[in-house]
């Protein structure tokens, strides 16, 4: 490390020991904002690289057939941001945003689910590989042993990344929804046996792609319709709420491969994205403050100047919808998916060909 980088490194970390631990949350919210992987954007023709984190997937130059045997789409419907400005015991802003998507049916989210899948599958015959058919895979005896441990679709998901906010996790039709135990955008109790017993598809897939020499393919997808961007901080003499509707693919979103039943030595592997990944396609048709008369109704950028060091707060809670139009939607997502999803490839079979 050379002199100008360690002065750097010793002056941060002097900075965040003395500072209170409200200051020091605002400090590393900078920080990683700041040098961390830049969001994707989807209609600039991203690279794997730049977009994408991939293990070595060494095996999948051996493996010949591969099964995609779960395929989740989390659709994100309503959402909730706050932000605050000025510290505690004193004169502070506090705003709060509230978005709801509406306008769309579950008819909708099925039929992105459906192409995306079936584009997904067809993308994968471009690593080299046999891709066998859903049905036959459910006909091994040992599928019927996981069973129990299937939900319907659509699946009723709460907690995770997006303010404990409701939201709905579809699979192909003709397809349970399977979980693995990672999903991040789902609460606790929605996964928490996905992984426990012996019959467990975490467990049993991993031990049938070890007997079979088939790789298990899970595919988990998170479809945002709206960012939402907080401003403000304890040194902050106003806080803000940016709230724009925009179909977005969050970061948790992965795909990952069953070798075998190893847990090392590359018996699962991962493609992840390095982070959120935006499109520009517009599928609003209205959007709504529906704020109530007893509060304070905004635009869609709120901000709202505390009075710092006075007495008492100032609050602004506004609520909005926004309507979708269902065929631009529909478009917008399947479009976005499908990109996000040949990126995923894309940096699986740079891996391959090293």
């Amino acid at each position: 490390m050379n002199l100008k980088k360690l002065g750097l490194t010793t002056a941060l970390a002097c900075a965040l020991t003395a500072m209170p631990p409200s200051a020091h949350a605002d400090l590393v919210g900078f920080l990683k904002k700041s040098f961390g992987p830049p969001p994707i954007q989807l209609d600039a023709s991203p690279t794997p690289e730049k977009s994408m984190s991939v293990d070595s997937f060494r095996q999948l130059k051996a493996c010949k057939k591969v099964v995609v045997t779960a395929f989740n789409v989390q659709f994100i419907t309503k959402k909730d941001a706050g932000s605050h400005a000025g510290g505690a015991g004193e004169g502070a802003a506090h705003v709060n945003s509230h978005i709801k998507l509406t306008g769309l049916t579950n008819a909708t989210f099925q039929a992105i689910t459906d192409q995306v899948y079936t584009n997904f599958t067809k993308g994968l015959q471009t690593l080299g590989v046999e891709v066998m058919p859903y049905a036959e895979y459910a006909a091994l005896p040992e599928y019927a042993d996981m069973k129990s441990h299937f939900k319907t679709s659509p699946l009723a998901v709460s907690g995770g990344h997006f303010s404990g906010q409701p939201s709905e996790l579809f699979s192909p039709t003709g397809m349970p929804v399977v979980l693995f135990g990672d999903e991040q955008a789902l609460g606790a109790g929605n996964s928490m046996t996905a992984y426990i017993g012996m019959n467990a598809p975490f467990t049993r897939e991993a031990v049938m792609a070890r007997e079979t020499g088939v790789a298990a393919v899970h595919v988990y997808l998170v479809v945002d319709f709206c960012q939402m961007e907080a401003k403000g901080g304890t040194f902050s003499f106003s806080a803000k709420v940016t709230t724009k509707p925009q179909i977005s693919i969050s970061k948790v979103s992965r795909c990952s491969f069953f070798f075998d039943d190893s847990a090392y030595g590359g018996g699962r592997e991962f493609v992840k994205m390095k982070n959120n990944a935006f499109g520009t396609d517009d599928y609003v048709s209205e959007f709504t403050d529906v704020t109530t008369g007893a509060q304070k109704a905004g635009d869609v950028a709120v901000n709202v100047i505390g009075v710092l060091g006075g007495t008492g707060d100032t609050y602004s809670n506004t609520y909005y919808e926004a309507a979708a139009n269902p065929a631009l939607y529909q478009a917008a997502c399947v479009k976005y998916l499908t990109t996000v999803q040949d990126l995923m490839l894309a940096g699986i079979k740079e891996k391959t060909l090293n």
